[in-house]
């Protein structure tokens, strides 16, 4: 599996699957019990988060409350969360660098705050958004989401899409996991699918119908008509 800049590699499967496994394994959560993962042509094999943040390499993961935000900490320390070495010198925080690239990712993003100081009661919607700004600030190269239209209504959806975009144009890769096939069949150029912890098929975009793909994923052989 690769992923170059400007393109959106997909991952499918059942829940179960693997794909949230390796995927953390790529940003160093958990470490990979086996295989050879390149960064740039060199050996690449994180040590913890903090070596996979620093290569460049940012995951908005299935749980936002649980893996993607302090929930105790404010909407602003959330969004720098990434970035917190560099407002720091000499062990003082630069508090007003700290609030402007907070309040570019609200603008941007449109992130309703009622209070920069509550994240704990912010919608799903708006919780969603503050873990995609915590690593727009950060400025990652690959960017892996983690399930991130579910539980989010349709309009938060088109605005994701519309950054994935946004992405894109900026020179990032994406790696986009989705249990709902028709949204990683129609954004992927390369999708991949996994069943029982394997990667056992890889299409070109939309080179396979959606029915097969399923059927790979359920490890059943697809019915043909006639």
């Amino acid at each position: 599996m690769s992923v170059r800049r400007s393109e959106v590699i997909g991952q499918y499967g059942l829940i179960g699957a693997g794909r949230s496994e390796f995927v953390q394994s790529i940003f160093g959560r958990h470490p990979s019990c086996a295989g050879e993962m390149y960064w740039r042509g060199v050996s690449y094999r994180p040590a913890d988060e903090a070596s996979a943040i620093k290569t460049g390499v940012a995951l908005v993961p299935e749980s936002r409350r649980d893996q993607g935000l302090c929930l105790d900490l404010g909407v602003s320390d959330n969004l720098t969360l990434a970035i917190f070495d560099r407002l720091t010198k000499r062990f003082i925080i630069d508090s007003k660098t700290e609030a402007d690239r907070a309040l570019k990712q609200i603008n941007d993003l449109r992130i309703a705050a009622a209070s920069v100081g509550n994240t704990r009661q912010l919608s799903g919607r708006n919780q969603q958004k503050l873990v995609i700004g915590k690593w727009l600030n950060h400025g990652a190269e690959l960017f892996i989401f983690d399930e991130p239209s579910v539980g989010v209504d349709v309009g938060t959806k088109a605005e994701i899409y519309r950054l994935f975009a946004q992405l894109l144009r900026a020179g990032a890769g994406i790696i986009l996991i989705s249990s709902y096939l028709p949204e990683v069949y129609d954004l992927s150029d390369m999708l991949h699918v996994f069943r029982r912890g394997r990667l056992v098929a890889s299409h070109d975009h939309r080179e396979a119908p959606q029915e097969r793909i399923l059927s790979e994923a359920i490890g059943e052989q697809p019915h043909m008509t006639h």
